[in-house]
C-alpha cells in the first residue's frame, strides 16, 4: 500500500484544524486562525512520523495524548480554560471517528494493512465529507454549549491598585443594567472577580444578598475604593440592590457590580457587558 506523506500530512492537518476549530466555536473562543492552523500541522506531522520505520510507538496511546494536548496548548494556550477546550476537541474527534466507523460498518471497504496495523481503505472525499458530518453532529448535540461564540465574547481585564483579574465577557443586549447616576452601562461579574479585587475581604455568597448592610465593612477594610450600591430589577425580584466598585478596563473607568451567584453558570463567560459596551 503506497502512503503519499504530503496527502496524509495535508488531509491530518486540514482535518485537525476542523476539530479545533470546532472547539474554539464550542468555547466561545476568539478568532486565533495562525495557532489553530499551527497546532493543526503538529498534528499532521505527528500522523507522518508515526508511520516511519521505528517510531510506530508514537502511535500508542500515550503517544497520542501527548499529541493531543501538545495540540490544544499550542491552539488554546498554557491556561486552565484550555482543559474545556481539549474535552471539546475530544468529544468532536470521538463524533468524527464515530461516524467513520459507523460508515465502514455500512460500506464494508477494503481492509489494508500498514506497518503492521489494520487500515480500511476510506477515500479522501469520503473521508472529509464524513468529517463535515460529524462536525454537523457534534455542534448540533452541543449546540447549548456554544450559544455564544464569536463575536459577543471578549476578554475582559480590570484593574484596581495592583490587582488585576481577567474575565471572559459576553456582550449581552439583555444586560441593561446601569448607574443611575450617570446612565453609564455596568459590568456584571462573580463573587470570586471581587476576590481578586479585593484580596482578604473574604466576602461570602450570603454577604452578597444583603449588599446594603455589606458595603460598611467593605468601606471600613478598604477606605480607598469606591464602592456603591446599584439597583436592579430581574425576572421574580422587583426592586434589588447589588455591591459595585470603580475600577479600571484598560484606560477606561468602569463600574463593575457583583452578583452573588455565579455569572455564565457552567459557560463560557463569567461576566457580562451591555450590548453596547466595548
Amino acid at each position: 500500500m503506497t502512503v503519499y506523506v504530503d496527502l496524509l500530512f495535508g488531509l491530518n492537518t486540514f482535518l485537525n484544524y476542523l476539530l479545533l476549530r470546532g472547539a474554539a466555536a464550542m468555547g466561545g473562543v476568539g478568532k486565533r486562525t495562525g495557532r489553530l492552523v499551527g497546532a493543526a500541522a503538529v498534528g499532521g506531522l505527528y500522523a507522518v512520523l508515526t508511520l516511519l520505520p521505528g517510531l510506530a510507538v508514537l502511535a500508542k496511546l500515550p503517544g497520542q495524548a501527548a499529541a493531543a494536548a501538545a495540540m490544544v496548548v499550542l491552539a488554546f494556550g498554557w491556561r486552565k480554560s484550555s482543559v474545556k477546550q481539549g474535552l471539546y476537541f475530544l468529544a468532536l474527534s470521538f463524533a468524527l471517528s464515530g461516524v467513520v466507523l459507523l460508515a465502514v460498518q455500512l460500506l464494508e471497504p477494503d481492509l489494508k494493512l500498514l506497518g503492521g496495523r489494520a487500515y480500511y481503505a476510506v477515500s479522501t472525499p469520503a473521508l472529509l465529507l464524513l468529517a463535515a458530518l460529524s462536525y454537523g453532529l457534534a455542534a448540533l448535540v452541543l449546540q447549548g454549549v456554544g450559544r455564544h461564540t464569536g463575536g459577543d465574547l471578549t476578554d475582559l481585564t480590570l484593574t484596581l491598585g495592583e490587582r488585576t483579574v481577567t474575565l471572559r465577557a459576553l456582550r449581552d443586549t439583555g444586560n441593561t443594567l446601569r448607574d443611575p447616576l450617570t446612565g453609564e452601562g455596568v459590568v456584571v461579574a462573580g463573587r470570586d472577580a471581587l476576590g481578586a479585587l479585593l484580596p482578604g475581604s473574604k466576602v461570602t455568597e450570603g454577604e452578597l444578598r444583603d449588599p446594603a448592610a455589606l458595603l460598611p465593612r467593605l468601606a471600613r477594610q478598604f477606605p480607598g475604593v469606591r464602592l456603591r450600591l446599584v439597583p436592579f430589577h430581574a425576572v421574580g425580584v422587583e426592586a434589588g440592590l447589588l455591591l459595585a466598585l470603580r475600577c479600571w478596563a484598560g484606560k477606561r473607568p468602569v463600574l463593575v457590580a457583583f452578583s452573588p451567584t455565579a455569572v455564565g453558570g457552567q459557560g463560557p463567560y463569567n461576566a457580562l457587558l451591555g450590548g453596547q459596551e466595548a
